[in-house]
């Protein structure tokens, strides 16, 4: 039998005919008051610690491009991906990207968006930048499929999230997102801004130059001299809250739309 002590590890003969023995070993233990295991739980109990330990790194090595997967396409089939819709990316154009990123709470997370896979690379390599600097925080990254394709439900989620095969609200134009070449972040945060309207409506406390500046400590704020605002510029991308006529704070697109 093993006995754990504040600061002893120690092995207690189970021999009932001759006397028992104490070893007493230098061995830092987590456990207190004391708990006594068999050696062969033990065993199981120092694995299970070691194996939840390696299972919640979270490495920037972590971060990777693939192929659609057969069941992720199952999944985009009529809500992110529609088939009415001509003009959007195709499956073979698209790429799922696995991002590492750090949350509201500091807490590290892997999430998933998909884009176009001209800009794979680059929008791995902004996210793994980001993560590596821990120099911005996202709260959540979803597929949009998780919100059956409606843009409404994803930014109201204050979800992350890229590639919807949609026109832009109110407009015949087909929307970047429907090319995989627009990436929308942090939309509470972040939201887009007419003279008449604010969406998602939860945007509307970060929906002014002013307030915005005054809340440039909030996490999850995209500023003009933001980190991922200069990592997405580094790369040729545009950033929405530069536009003239409205503001889409949340919007990054590779083609400026």
């Amino acid at each position: 039998m093993w006995s754990f002590m504040s600061d002893t590890f120690v092995r207690h003969s189970d021999n009932k005919k001759g006397p028992g023995f104490e070893t007493p070993l230098k061995w830092k233990a987590w456990f207190s008051p004391v708990v006594e295991v068999t050696g062969t739980s033990l065993c199981g109990l120092l694995l299970a610690l070691f194996t939840t330990t390696a299972h919640a790194e979270i490495t920037a090595s972590q971060a990777k491009i693939e192929s659609i997967p057969d069941s992720v396409w199952q999944n985009m089939n009529g809500k992110s991906w529609k088939s009415a819709i001509k003009a959007c990316a195709q499956r073979n154009d698209l790429v799922l990207l696995t991002l590492p990123y750090w949350d509201f709470k500091d807490e590290a997370k892997l999430g998933q968006m998909i884009v176009h896979k001209s800009v794979g690379a680059d929008v791995r390599d902004i996210f793994v930048q980001l993560f590596s600097n821990k120099s911005y925080n996202i709260q959540r990254m979803d597929l949009i499929d998780a919100f059956g394709g409606d843009d409404r439900a994803s930014m109201g989620a204050n979800n992350t999230s890229a590639y919807n095969c949609r026109r832009v609200s109110g407009t015949a134009r087909m929307s970047s997102h429907g090319r995989g070449l627009a990436i929308d972040v942090n939309p509470i945060q972040n939201p887009f801004v007419t003279a008449k309207i604010t969406s998602p409506p939860e945007g509307e406390t970060w929906d002014t130059p002013q307030e915005r500046l005054k809340a440039r400590a909030q996490k999850g704020m995209i500023l003009k001299d933001s980190a991922i605002t200069k990592a997405f510029k580094a790369k040729g991308w545009h950033w929405g809250g530069e536009w003239k006529n409205s503001k889409d704070y949340q919007h990054f697109s590779k083609d400026g739309k």
